[in-house]
């Protein structure tokens, strides 16, 4: 198992994929530390407002300001408040890094077809599904600490300390983030052993935060059914919420679900391919 993974490695680190994802990371870094603002994915946005600005005369000034540098400026007088934290609150973003990597560690051998050769070794399935989950867990955690503290100390150094939090924090709201990370990285791993090959993963993956969001926003505004529990736990809304000074028992829930999730989608994974006829 050790010996797949480091030939995985060894694969990953050679391509240009994975310093392709660490260039857009520290692109989408710049644009928010040098525009004050962060950018989300998804239909939901933070639920708390990451700027608490409540004069509306200011409000209407920022909305007209066809400047970056006057903005910035506007910005800056205003106080400042806590960028990377809200930052880390659209962490949803890594999704779509996500699904490259399992793209690359997983569904390329099925694409390939090099899977047939590798459990005609030694490999059993079981080490085999092990050793990618492992692998894809391992990596993305790299790139969610590479990001939370590149953006920190990008933030720190442009913006200053009006517009940073600590470093404790930011190490608390990463580690009690990573359950709900860790349950996305589960579901990802699920659909690609569901579906194997490339193209269909990523037509199952890519689409698949915005769909269901709109699934359950339609149906919810159909019956008119109230959901408040599903937006306090929708993952892109419990990601911000999470770092918007939450409760002991929300942090709680948040990591029972991730958990939950981590069990769940792996249970389908492995099963799923434990019994499907590899061709």
């Amino acid at each position: 198992m050790i010996n797949l993974m480091k030939a995985d490695l060894y694969r990953i680190l050679k391509g240009k994929a994975i310093y392709v994802v660490l260039f857009i990371i520290i692109a989408l870094s710049l644009v928010s530390a040098i525009g004050l603002t962060p950018g989300h994915v998804g239909m939901t946005s933070m639920t708390e407002s990451t700027i608490n600005i409540n004069d509306e005369e200011m409000l209407g000034i920022m909305a007209e300001t066809n400047s970056l540098k006057d903005l910035r400026t506007l910005m800056k007088s205003h106080g400042g408040y806590e960028l990377d934290q809200a930052v880390l609150g659209t962490n949803m973003n890594l999704y779509y890094v996500f699904i490259v990597m399992v793209v690359i560690v997983l569904c390329t051998d099925f694409s390939n077809k090099s899977i047939k050769n590798t459990l005609s070794s030694a490999i059993s399935r079981n080490k085999y599904y092990w050793s990618k989950a492992i692998l894809i867990f391992l990596i993305c955690t790299f790139l969610v600490l590479f990001n939370n503290y590149f953006f920190y100390f990008t933030n720190l150094l442009i913006n200053g300390k009006n517009f940073a939090s600590s470093l404790s924090d930011i190490f608390k709201s990463t580690m009690i983030q990573f359950p709900l990370i860790y349950g996305i990285m589960s579901l990802l791993i699920c659909f690609a052993f569901l579906f194997r090959r490339t193209s269909s993963f990523n037509t199952i993956a890519i689409p698949f935060v915005m769909v269901f969001q709109l699934l359950i926003l339609g149906v919810t505004s159909l019956f008119r059914i109230r959901a408040d529990w599903f937006y306090q736990y929708e993952i892109q809304n419990a990601l911000a919420n999470l770092v918007n000074h939450p409760t002991g028992e929300y942090i709680l829930n948040c990591a029972l679900l991730g958990f939950f999730y981590i069990v769940l989608f792996n249970i389908i994974g492995y099963y799923a391919f434990k019994n499907v006829e590899i061709k």
